[in-house]
């Protein structure tokens, strides 16, 4: 502009100029120019609106659907927006989620306590998120012990004037988050009776929130049916699987191939728990299926080496299917890496090296095992151990002494007829024999009766195939050890009469 006026002024004073005129009409020209653009340059700003903050309601929506994978997507999309209150909830709530089904919560613990560093009513929710113990079977037998020993501490929490449930019913963050803690406390963290109380006041006031409605279906089972419409409307919320899966073993009919059923789906869909193979070893060792009982307890191992339960439920089959050295083998880490089931770890240690002949390794685990736990089993393996040292006279004692604390151990009874005849004590060895034959007689009635109640109550035809061979099996070996018995009452009443 400067250049282009500077010319044509130039060329106005120029005496080549063609018209006085027209260099005057160019002169005013470029004054309003550039008084235009002055003016311009002197022109305010116009104010520019603020962006309005991004929309939260599909995180919140998500949170309140509830699914576990529902609240791994709102925590996502929370930390994408920045948005820390829902983070918060989210990872809070995943934590809690992580602690129900068996799994490890310290990702979304860890994640919680971060958003609620500076924050002290934060803060506060996240110790109400420590105080909720593990699942019984999640293998962290050592967190429970911990957590029964600060229990004072938490019952001060809940009924202080300030407590934790006064704390969420009046807190910060949103009223779902808040409820779903109350719920928490009520079912996982209060031991009270009274809690129960609490717990019936609540719920009918709950709104048909999925994720409250979830909650409130796995703290008891009168609410099962809550959770079973929840997850027939929303079939993504397979969270739903395990408390399913735990009520349908329980009342007078057990549907154990629904609960086996639910429990492989939840597996599935959280591979990383613990607790959820435990308990399909559990299901299957009840059933005498050894071989599958042992893969679902190695599945948790696999998890979790040092988990006791899946460690036990690992010996005992290894036990049952006669592999004995890997029995030896899972009952000595159970022993030197746990407190816990040692009595057993060494009764069965005892029980397999007496299998394998090591009668001296047995002598001393079952000693062992005598002074952690007091059962008939423990008794009798000790009697057969003392048998076969040929010291008869404290394999008797032992014999008597298992079927003093249970009349129905039958196996007691005819070895401890077996010895005595050794001892040649004639009359006190056919009285033994013959209560061995009527307790083995009552075996068998009671079998039968047991067959005939599981049959008529096993809904699906593999519940009555594998009810039936179970009994079938029990029944096989009480049968053949009767025969045994009434063989030996008949050699032994011979010896008798000869006399």
């Amino acid at each position: 502009m400067v250049a282009t006026v500077s010319k044509g002024t130039e060329n106005c004073m120029s005496p080549r100029a063609p018209l006085v005129t027209s260099c005057i009409r160019l002169a005013i020209c470029v004054l309003a120019a550039l008084v235009v653009s002055a003016c311009a340059s002197r022109q305010p700003t116009a104010a520019v609106a603020p962006l309005a903050p991004p929309s939260t309601r599909d995180i919140e929506a998500l949170i309140e659907r509830g699914c576990f994978h529902c609240l791994e997507q709102a925590l996502a999309l929370a930390d994408q927006r920045g948005v820390s209150p829902l983070a918060f909830e989210a990872a809070g709530l995943l934590a809690l989620r992580a602690t129900e089904l068996g799994m490890p919560a310290d990702e979304w613990m860890t994640r919680a306590r971060a958003l609620a560093a500076g924050d002290l009513e934060r803060e506060r929710y996240v110790e109400m998120l420590a105080a909720v113990p593990p699942d019984q079977l999640r293998g962290l037998r050592d967190d429970l012990l911990v957590e029964t020993q600060i229990r004072r501490r938490i019952e001060e929490r809940l009924t202080s004037v300030a407590s934790w449930y006064e704390a969420v019913r009046t807190g910060a963050h949103s009223e779902t988050f808040r409820q779903y803690l109350e719920l928490t406390l009520v079912c996982s963290v209060d031991r009270r009776p009274e809690r129960f109380q609490r717990l019936d006041a609540i719920v009918p006031e709950l709104p048909a929130v999925p994720l409250l409605t979830y909650r409130a279906g796995i703290c008891d089972d009168r609410y099962q049916e809550r959770l079973r419409a929840l997850q027939a409307e929303l079939p993504e919320f397979v969270d739903a699987d395990y408390a399913l899966g735990r009520y349908a073993l329980r009342g007078e009919m057990p549907n154990q191939d629904e609960a086996l059923r639910r429990f492989r789906s939840a597996a599935a869909a959280f591979p990383t728990s613990t607790a959820i193979p435990t308990t399909i070893g559990n299901l299957y060792q009840s059933w005498e299926d050894w071989p599958n009982a042992l893969a679902a307890f190695d599945r948790a191992l696999a998890l979790l080496p040092s988990h006791p339960d899946a460690m036990l439920g690992r010996v005992i089959s290894l036990s049952q299917l006669e592999r004995r050295d890997e029995a030896i083998a899972t009952a000595t880490q159970l022993i030197d890496a746990s407190r816990w089931h040692l009595g057993q770890a060494f009764y069965w240690r005892a029980w397999n090296y007496f299998g394998l002949g090591n009668n001296e390794a047995a002598r001393s685990d079952t000693d062992r095992a005598r002074t952690l736990m007091v059962n008939p089993a423990v008794f009798l393996l000790s009697g057969l151990i003392e048998w076969r040292f040929l010291r008869r006279e404290p394999a008797e004692t032992e014999f008597q002494e298992a079927l003093r604390m249970d009349f129905g151990q039958c196996e007691a009874a005819f070895y401890l007829g077996g010895v005595r005849y050794e001892r040649a004590r004639v009359p006190e060895a056919l009285a033994a024999m013959n209560q061995a034959r009527q307790c083995y007689d009552l075996a068998l009635a009671v079998r039968r009766k047991l067959l005939e109640d599981a049959l008529a109550k096993a809904g699906t035809p593999e519940a009555k195939a594998r009810e039936s061979a179970r009994h079938e099996r029990a029944i096989a070996h009480v049968q053949q050890r009767r025969g045994e018995v009434l063989e030996a009452i008949e050699k032994i009443s011979k010896v008798r009469s000869v006399k």
